[in-house]
């Protein structure tokens, strides 16, 4: 489970955003504890459709967060366009829980928690870097 595991290195220093990620990290590391436990295929469900609410709530709050310190309209689509597509990639693995019965492979938990980690280090520094000290203030 250590490579599902929040890093300092994802933090963007926006610290509503990072609690949100971090959330995310443990809710992944909850799914791949549940999903191997053949006992736990409830909590695995329950967990797998949690994740989808909190990274529909993430990604509100983030483009919400752009918006408000002008990202520009270009960016500000493209990156709302990953949102939507992670966000149905996490509707669909929520229910194929659903249909295994909490079944999930730890390689299917690790993948979509790898687009999640790469969309942080990437697509989500290069929006903190656009918008420098202001989006660092907000809270």
């Amino acid at each position: 489970m250590k490579d599902l595991q929040w890093k300092d290195e994802y933090s963007l220093g926006i610290p509503a955003v990072d609690l949100q990620h971090k959330r995310i990290f443990d809710c992944f590391i909850s799914i791949a504890e549940e999903g191997l436990a053949k006992d736990n295929a409830w909590h695995a469900d329950s967990s797998t459709i949690q994740l989808a609410k909190l990274i529909q709530e993430h990604f509100t709050l983030e483009e919400n967060v752009m918006k408000k310190l002008g990202y520009t309209d270009t960016e500000f689509d493209l990156h709302v366009e990953e949102h939507r597509k992670y966000h149905d990639e996490m509707r669909d693995l929520a229910k194929d829980s659903l249909k295994t019965k909490g079944s999930l492979t730890h390689e299917k938990i690790k993948t979509a928690q790898k687009w999640f980690r790469e969309h942080i280090t990437s697509s989500d520094k290069h929006y903190v870097r656009f918008f420098g000290p202001a989006g660092a203030a907000l809270h």
